[in-house]
């Protein structure tokens, strides 16, 4: 690793962040050219992770040098037993009922970002692992006019009775293997836990965006199912491409890893990952929806 590239930055740059945030790890664009404008890429880590491990991940990495995509890594807020999290909702994965509000931080960093020269803001790209998923699917739920695309590998999306109404376009995809014994592929609780909330599973997290974003509603959008070899651990083409694409407000998939438990991203897996960001910039809507009040 090159540590020249690894920037450390702490959020008390930004006016919007207090002191006490955790710190944000950068992974820049050593050659920009003068006046090019580059996608940012914010990556959230799982329960126990960091982003200083992330910026440490050599597929993460390529997956950003390949695109020239500015990564950004920021550390989630410690848990009474030390370990990072993001609070991402009752399901996942604020345990001890912290005051944690990291929407409006994740929104401050973002927003920090965009204002940047060196920052495309219709190329704003979330890719979030687990608990990070988790926020990566609420951030589109709240932030959905700012951003152009989310990945969550091994997370789940807003249950049912949760706001989540989108007012711009956005594409959305749920990596997820059917073996995943801590968030699990068919619902339930993260790590089994009882005293937290019950979350969809991993179908009903793409036929929830399908809704939101118009794909059901249209007879001419037509859901489409591809096999694929992404993970040489397991035989065969073991993961299922659902999706569905050219909705009113977007576009959703569902890759299922067959046979596939938590840890699903390989390098193929991400680097068909970063194809699916940079093939989603921001486009415009082709109706306008209803605005909602939206409960962060």
């Amino acid at each position: 690793m090159t540590r020249g590239l690894i920037i450390l930055l702490s959020l008390a740059v930004c006016a919007q962040a207090s002191a006490a945030d955790p710190e944000v790890h950068v992974l820049p664009v050593a050659d920009r050219a003068p006046g090019e404008r580059l996608p940012l890429l914010l990556y959230l880590h799982g329960l126990g992770g960091s982003g200083a491990e992330a910026l440490a991940n050599p597929e993460l990495r390529a997956l950003a040098q390949r695109h020239r995509m500015v990564l950004v890594a920021p550390d989630g807020n410690l848990d009474r037993e030390g370990r990072r999290f993001w609070n991402a909702g009752s399901a996942c994965c604020n345990f001890d009922g912290k005051a944690v509000n990291d929407v409006a931080r994740l929104e401050a960093l973002i927003y920090h970002w965009t204002q940047r020269p060196e920052i495309d803001p219709a190329r704003v790209y979330i890719v979030g692992f687990s608990n990070g998923g988790f926020m990566a699917h609420r951030l589109a739920c709240y932030m959905d006019d700012r951003l152009a695309a989310i990945v969550s590998i091994g997370g789940a999306g807003r249950a049912p009775e949760e706001a989540c109404a989108p007012v711009s376009t956005i594409a959305v995809l749920e990596i997820h293997g059917d073996a995943d014994p801590i968030v699990r592929y068919g619902g339930g609780r993260v790590l089994d836990n009882r005293a937290a909330d019950p979350h969809p599973s991993a179908p009903e997290t793409f036929q929830g965006w399908a809704e939101r974003l118009g794909c059901l509603a249209e007879a001419k959008t037509k859901e489409k199912t591809i096999a694929v070899d992404l993970d040489p651990r397991l035989p065969g083409a073991e993961t299922t491409i659902q999706g569905y694409a050219d909705c009113p407000h977007g576009s959703v998939q569902l890759w299922t890893v067959r046979g596939g438990g938590h840890q699903v991203a390989t390098p193929a897996m991400l680097a068909r990952v970063g194809d699916f960001l940079v093939s989603h910039p921001k486009l415009p809507p082709t109706k306008k929806p209803k605005k909602q009040k939206q409960k962060r």
